[in-house]
């Protein structure tokens, strides 16, 4: 997957009135409804279009909704699910081939600093939700964000990016829905950014952060998404994992290499997949064991429990061993990497915990 090391930037745009739907339990917003990616590089950032804007050569949409309000209680958590329909645009009449026939990565962001006037480009974006299409071919993709539900409410603008270089390419629908059922043992007070690097490379292959955790919280854990690439498709860091080193405080908490699998049961979502024949066995290219991501698959995030993170100030950092450095001919590997604290507010006192049967 090929892509290239370009600026977010940044804009704010009118809260739209008409985006939700409720019923008694459930409220919908619905943020993106089949809008278009493209790679244009004549656009403008922010190019305006419709409800939302496109900005990044128009590779990310970004929309300011009204979300709802967060609880008054934490009795009344609601459980929180987003979930993105991906769609190819087919430039053949029939439909036959689609416009990007390669496998792109895709994210859901929501903003949580008020960055200015648009195109400045320091906002402050915490991941959602990270994802990625079959080659040539779209899906829909959920995940359960109900421990972010502290920056999912209220205005906030929200972004979806696709990492597309063809014009045209795909058709893209985005919504957030809230329900009591499912939220379960979830009471969401604390999601504090840590990193959102989308090219963390072998010159600077440390993050840092500090954070101040208040009194009175519960079950403090760390949430990760980590995705190897290279810039040419070579082996690493795509197929080739890395050793990455979480610590806080200067004290190693967990180590662990992101890898994933799954590929042979997804070629119904990779019909352009490379295929070659080795050992007498047909091998598609979406088959290949990846470093934490397969074609077609959204990307489930790491959480790690960390009471470390006791009320006062801490340092948390993360550091990849081994990225694959630039060589001669200027190709090299990277990861995507994004870090969130987490924490619930506890139950009343009294109340029992969960033991182990």
């Amino acid at each position: 997957m090929r892509r290239g090391l370009l600026p977010a930037f940044v804009v704010l745009i009118a809260v739209s009135e008409a985006a939700s739907q409720t019923t008694a339990d459930t409220t919908v917003i619905r943020v993106f409804e089949t809008a278009a990616i493209v790679f244009d590089e004549a656009l403008e950032d922010p190019t305006p279009r419709g409800e939302h804007v496109v900005l990044d050569r128009g590779r990310t949409l970004a929309r300011t909704v009204q979300l709802p309000a967060a609880p008054a209680d934490q009795r009344d958590a609601r459980r929180i699910v987003a979930s993105i329909t991906v769609r190819p645009v087919f430039t053949e009449p029939g439909g036959r081939r689609p416009g990007d026939e390669w496998t792109r990565m895709g994210w859901l962001t929501v903003v949580t600093s008020d960055a200015g006037s648009p195109g400045e480009p320091d906002a402050i974006e915490v991941e959602l939700m990270r994802f990625t299409t079959g080659f040539g071919q779209g899906a829909g993709y959920s995940q359960d964000v109900t421990a972010l539900a502290p920056l999912l409410a209220g205005r906030r603008e929200l972004r979806l990016t696709l990492s597309t270089y063809r014009n045209p390419a795909w058709e893209v629908s985005v919504r957030l829905e809230y329900t009591r059922d499912g939220v379960g043992y979830r009471r969401p007070a604390l999601a504090e950014p840590l990193f959102h690097d989308m090219a963390l490379t072998a010159d600077s292959p440390l993050l840092s952060a500090t954070i101040d955790i208040p009194v009175g919280l519960a079950r403090p854990r760390v949430r990760l998404l980590s995705t190897g690439h290279s810039t040419d498709g070579g082996p690493e860091n795509e197929f080739i994992t890395c050793t990455h080193v979480l610590r806080i405080d200067g004290r190693r908490i967990v180590s662990w290499r992101p890898w994933s699998e799954q590929g042979g049961a997804l070629r119904s979502v990779n019909p352009w997949a490379g295929r070659r024949t080795i050992d007498g066995r047909e091998v598609w290219s979406s088959d290949l064991d990846r470093s934490g991501w397969q074609p077609g698959l959204v990307i489930e995030p790491l959480l790690v429990p960390v009471p470390e993170l006791t009320p006062g100030r801490h340092e948390i950092s993360l550091e990849v061993l081994g990225i694959r450095p630039e060589g001669m001919d200027h190709a090299h590997g990277y990861w995507r990497i994004s870090g969130v604290v987490l924490a619930d507010e506890p139950w009343p006192a009294g109340v029992a915990r969960p033991t182990e049967r």
